[in-house]
């Protein structure tokens, strides 16, 4: 099983792909809508990258759950802790 900080690089990486950022720009508090000014465009894309990086499907509903960057990382490790 992958660790909390493996899950928040591979968060981290797949969203600075997404919004064309430098990594280090993107902290585990950020605000995906208002300090990384991330779209329902680009939040479905991360979800397909992360789904396919896990082998997992996240509901489409979970996305409004999500507001910083650790919400998604707290996600996927509830989740991939249940096997």
């Amino acid at each position: 099983m992958a660790s909390k900080e493996e899950i928040a690089g591979k968060v981290v990486q797949v969203l600075a792909e997404t919004l064309h950022r430098d990594e280090k720009t993107i902290l585990l508090s950020s605000s995906l809508a208002d300090d990384l000014e991330m779209d329902s465009f680009m939040a479905i894309e991360m979800l397909f990258q992360l789904e396919d990086q896990y082998g997992i499907e996240i509901p489409d509903e979970q996305i409004r759950a999500f507001t910083t960057v650790s919400d998604i990382v707290q996600y996927l490790e509830n989740r991939l802790s249940k096997g």
